[in-house]
């Protein structure tokens, strides 16, 4: 049901309110209704902290966003009835902030842009409601990071491949263009975020992660790196690779102060992202067995970078 209709309770807030009533949506996800103009109070927009008198008709607009439609069909990689294998595009969010969808999935297509999750519910519909948790999504890419991506369509491919990705039995390539050049070999430090920041670093409290690397070509002062993480750490790669003076290019955390110099006396343009891409996986089926190879090529404005890098 789109419109979801209820009267207020006098002295509560609109969001306290919609809280009670509507315990599968977090308070983000409600808040983010009402600054829309999607909650309406006797017919009119409130903000969040309107105080209720009590018997005021209130309506929740649910209703999907209209996104713009997506070249989804151009994304797949391999399709079959229990596994998909997307080609993500950089800058796809995977899925919303906060846990109103995992509750409901419906509220992913509530967001005011386009996101892998409620992508899955409109152009997998079926496999995204069989049963599987999250949408059938098992792993996960930065938003502005491109490539192989694994989705389950059934509930049996997705525990396999939780249990696979869990087990360290699902190898994982990525490519990535950076500052200067990598020698071949591996890193083994641990990564987290420190008290109180965004930023994922190398740090002795962090939980150990472990990368191999070698350089596959290179450019004017610019390298194209072959990443291998034998572990699955939240920007683990990109963290490594800064530890080694060597930072993703477009990476606005660690292309700064002396390396941001360096990169500026390259006279490249300005990246126009995030240069890091998943390339390659190899695993077993989740259902065959069989032991299958992915690969996602990477997208033009990566290829074109490092074309003007050479």
């Amino acid at each position: 049901m789109s419109l979801e209709k209820f009267y207020g309770e006098g002295g509560l807030r609109v969001d306290q309110f919609l809280a009670r009533r509507m315990p599968d949506l977090s308070r983000a996800h409600l808040r983010g209704l009402i600054e829309r103009g999607a909650v309406t109070v006797d017919g009119a927009r409130r903000s969040q902290d309107h105080r209720l008198r009590g018997g005021e008709l209130i309506k929740v607009d649910t209703a999907p966003r209209a996104w713009p439609e997506q070249p989804f069909e151009d994304w797949v990689i391999h399709e079959d009835p229990d596994l998909l294998v997307l080609n993500k595009p950089a800058g796809l969010l995977m899925h919303p902030l906060g846990e109103s969808w995992l509750r409901r999935p419906a509220a992913a297509l509530e967001e005011p842009e386009p996101n892998l999750a409620g992508l899955l519910l409109t152009y997998r519909a079926k496999a995204a409601r069989s049963g599987v948790e999250r949408c059938g999504l098992v792993h996960r890419l930065d938003r502005p990071t491109s490539g192989t991506l694994l989705v389950a369509k059934t509930v049996r491919a997705q525990k396999r491949l939780l249990f696979a990705f869990r087990e360290r039995l699902v190898d994982k390539v990525y490519r990535a263009l950076v500052l200067g050049t990598v020698l071949e070999r591996s890193v083994d430090a641990p990564i987290g975020r420190a008290s109180g920041r965004r930023q994922v670093k190398v740090t002795p409290f962090g939980r150990e992660a472990s990368t191999g690397f070698r350089t596959v070509g290179e450019g004017k002062g610019v390298s194209l790196v072959e990443a291998r993480p034998l572990t699955g750490r939240t920007h683990q790669i990109r963290a490594h690779l800064a530890v080694l003076g060597h930072p993703v290019l477009g990476d606005p955390e660690t292309v700064t102060g002396a390396k941001l110099k360096e990169f500026q006396a390259l006279k490249l343009p300005e990246p126009p992202r995030l240069l890091l891409h998943a390339y390659k996986v190899f695993l077993e089926h989740p259902v065959s067995g069989k032991p299958v190879t992915f690969t996602a090529k990477p997208p033009k404005d990566f290829q074109s970078y490092w074309t003007l890098c050479r």
